[in-house]
């Protein structure tokens, strides 16, 4: 799937054009400024930004934004300044902030943060996803680990399910939804296995090779097929970067008899990203062929589908065009997010999937394990995590999907209520 730009999107959610917190004209100060941006008169907001600003961000994107600020947090009281970035304080909770005045009295550059409310709930959480536009799946679950519990690279299943699990919040938790390249925690649980069962290496060699290229997301598809390297790069640029050609070497190494043993009943076909990427961008007549097709037909449009090189398509770049959904709810991975909280708890002792905790919406420094993968195409938005705040913590899965056939998900309130949970977890005493 294509990758998340994570901390990219979730800034600009927020329309930002900057991220600076320099005022050096002493005539419009950032108070004052803050004020008339969430003052309830709005004219003439506009006469206080630079004109290269509004290019960018017009009135009526500002608009929106203080619109939306106002309806989260309520009124807007004040702004502590900070070394780094500034402080909104409105009645209901607080927002960072940071902005930028040049010597012209004009704001050159603004970036908001994510609202944090001063009194949230998991309950209003889970009341906001259900206001959400798309078909959205939530699962929170606490674990509390057990004296038995294995704390290795590799949890077992008995110990797993030796944990005391609570659910802290779901929505549709059990509902087996498209989740995109989030299908590629099932791959490394496969390796990670191999490896406590001293069958792989981490250090165990795979080349590169031309016929199991697939598309971006990614940087191996560029590179030249016949060199080397290790199981444990390939695995962490899958999971790190979401790395389709990585994804599918490791797909091809383990066999699809033994990926279709991890992956849960609900992916009904065991499928590597060129494969659905072909089918759905660049083959369509035979995706829907295949969609209708029996086993045995099934298998001989894959075989066809990976005879065809990535570099032979020649339209291989309207990959990342394409902002419609296509197929979503018939050619995917579909996995509740509740198959998804269990699957990356038993991953919690894993190294690869603590590379990237999704830089943006989660900082590495404020927990003891952050792990993550996420998956995203047009209609299609997870996030799945496992947090642990100390060693002796609870330690938390967090799976959020939405789903939209009909149009791109709505990511920027998505991203909103996904970080409210975030925001609960990080606070908890």
């Amino acid at each position: 799937m294509k990758k998340l730009a994570l901390l990219l999107c979730f800034y600009l959610i927020f329309g930002c054009v900057a991220i600076s917190n320099a005022g050096d004209n002493a005539d419009l100060t950032a108070e004052e400024a803050f004020g008339r941006i969430f003052a309830k008169d709005s004219t003439g907001l506009t006469s206080i930004f630079q004109k290269e600003f509004l290019k960018t961000v017009p009135e009526s994107r500002l608009l929106e934004i203080v619109k939306f600020y106002r309806e989260t947090l309520g009124a807007y009281k004040k702004v502590e300044i900070g070394a780094d970035r500034c402080k909104l304080l409105f009645e209901n909770g607080t927002a960072p902030a940071s902005i930028n005045i040049d010597a012209n009295n004009k704001i050159s550059g603004l970036w908001f943060g994510v609202p944090e409310k001063t009194n949230d709930s998991f309950t209003e959480i889970v009341a906001s996803f259900k206001k959400l536009p798309d078909r959205t799946s939530l699962c929170l679950l606490r674990h509390k680990a057990t004296a038995n519990q294995e704390v290795g690279t590799k949890t077992s299943e008995a110990a797993t399910a030796s944990a005391e699990i609570e659910t802290v919040a779901e929505l549709n938790a059990d509902k087996a939804m498209a989740i995109g390249s989030t299908f590629k925690l099932y791959l490394l649980k496969a390796i990670e296995d191999d490896i406590a069962a001293g069958k792989r290496q981490w250090t165990d060699l795979i080349e590169l090779k031309e016929e199991w290229k697939s598309f971006p997301s990614g940087v191996l598809q560029d590179w030249h097929a016949g060199s080397k390297h290790t199981l444990e790069t390939i695995a962490g640029l899958m999971i790190s970067q979401s790395d389709n050609t990585a994804t599918d070497h490791i797909f091809n190494t383990l066999g699809s008899d033994t990926v279709r043993r991890y992956l849960p009943e609900s992916c009904k076909d065991v499928l590597n990203t060129s494969q659905v990427l072909k089918m759905k961008f660049f083959f369509p007549e035979q995706a829907k062929v295949y969609i209708a097709a029996d086993a045995a037909s099934k298998a001989i449009i894959l075989d066809i589908m990976d005879a065809i090189i990535p570099e032979s398509i020649a339209s291989y770049a309207t990959i990342y065009t394409v902002s419609t959904p296509v197929l979503i709810d018939e050619l995917e991975w579909f996995v509740s997010t509740r198959k998804l909280c269990e699957t990356i708890f038993s991953l919690k002792g894993s190294n690869i999937i603590k590379i990237n905790p999704a830089t943006g919406l989660v900082n590495k420094s404020d927990w003891y394990i952050a792990g993550f993968k996420g998956g995203s195409e047009p209609g299609v938005l997870n996030y799945t995590w496992v947090l642990q705040k100390t060693p002796t913590s609870p330690v938390y899965t967090l799976s959020c999907t939405a789903n939209n056939s009909k149009k791109p998900v709505d990511s920027d309130a998505f991203n909103v209520a996904v970080t409210r949970i975030l925001n609960l977890l990080k606070n908890e005493k």
